[in-house]
This record gives structure tokens, sequence and C-alpha cells, in this order.
């Protein structure tokens, strides 16, 4: 890009659902009576997964003041305080769920493109096995350590992480909370 004169460029996804997506979505939804919090917990690549324990402490905090659902597919863990629709909707559902959430949660993954393209704020836990500014929006809290392995670029199947996922593990629960509590005060949710 730079070659041919641009020098910045902030991309922008975009996602169209039909009117009877939304209406679907909308009868499905309306059951919870609380600001909806949208998560996903694991990326087909391990890498990119935050540790179970710190979600698991994220949604007993969370829950108090948000109805939590849960997407993504049947390889998702389950957690109490959540309403599951993992692994029990298409992908076109998930979206449609998606759009009716005030915010996402989750890691680098077809969700936060998803979610992007729907106008949902999100957190996003990065860690470091891909830079932010390859994958990342900015209009996302995007939660990034950099170990000095990272990028790694580990693909499942190929490549084992040799640090305990390091980049993952130092992303607190209490950093996620202090992004959402951002966007709270910043009107975002």
């Amino acid at each position: 890009m730079q070659r041919l004169g641009i020098n910045t460029f902030d991309y922008k996804a975009v996602y169209y659902l039909s009117e009877e997506e939304i209406e679907w979505a909308k009868r499905e939804t309306n059951q919870f009576d609380k600001p909806i919090i949208a998560i996903s917990t694991k990326s087909k690549e391990p890498v990119k997964n935050w540790p179970e324990k710190n979600w698991f402490d994220l949604i007993q905090i969370l829950k108090a003041n948000f109805s939590i659902i849960q997407l993504g597919d049947d390889k998702e863990p389950f957690f109490e305080g959540t309403h599951r629709y993992a692994g029990k909707l298409s992908m076109r559902e998930s979206g449609a769920i998606l759009s009716k959430a005030n915010y996402f949660i989750g890691p680098d993954s077809l969700l936060m493109h998803m979610a992007n393209g729907l106008d949902i704020p999100c957190t996003i836990i990065f860690g470091g096995s891909r830079p932010v500014g390859c994958f990342g929006y900015s209009e996302n809290i995007n939660l990034t350590s950099a170990p000095e392995c990272s990028p790694c670029w580990i693909h499942e199947g190929h490549q084992l992480c040799q640090h305990d996922l390091n980049c993952l593990t130092k992303i607190s629960t209490s950093q996620v909370l202090k992004s959402i509590n951002y966007s709270i005060t910043n009107n975002s949710l």
C-alpha cells in the first residue's frame, strides 16, 4: 500500500443481516433483562485462547450486571452463568444474535470480524501471537502483550508454543474488566 502512496488505512468490516434474521434475533433476545455481553472464548488456534480460569473469573463478575451470551462452536467450554448458544447456531444465526449484543469480548477470531461489521464495541484478547496492526480494528480495545517470542504466528498442527502461552497469561481479568469499564464510561455500553 505504501508503494501506492497509502500510508495509513483503517479497515472496517461490514456484515449484513436480512430483516428475517434481525427479527428472529430480536425475539430470541427479548428474554434478557440486562445489557447483553456476547463472548466467545475459543479460536481454532490455541495460541489465541485466553485461559479458561480467566474466563470463569470474568463471567462470575459480569453476570451480576449483564446477560452473557456465549457464541462460537461446540468446542467452547461450558460456563455457568452464560446463555449458551455455542455449537447450536449457524454462522448467520450467530451473527444475528451478536447484532443484539451491547458488547463483545473474545479472541482474534471470526466473531471479532462479525462484531466489527455490526458496529458492536469489543474487547479483543490478542495476546502476542499476531500483531494487532495486521488483524485488529482501531475501534476495539485490543489487549496485547509482547514477550520476546511474539509475534509467533504459530498455527495449530505446525508448531506448539514453547512458552506456556505467556503472552495470554500476562493479560489479567482486571485488564479486561477495565476495558469494559472504559467503554461504559465512554457510553459505548
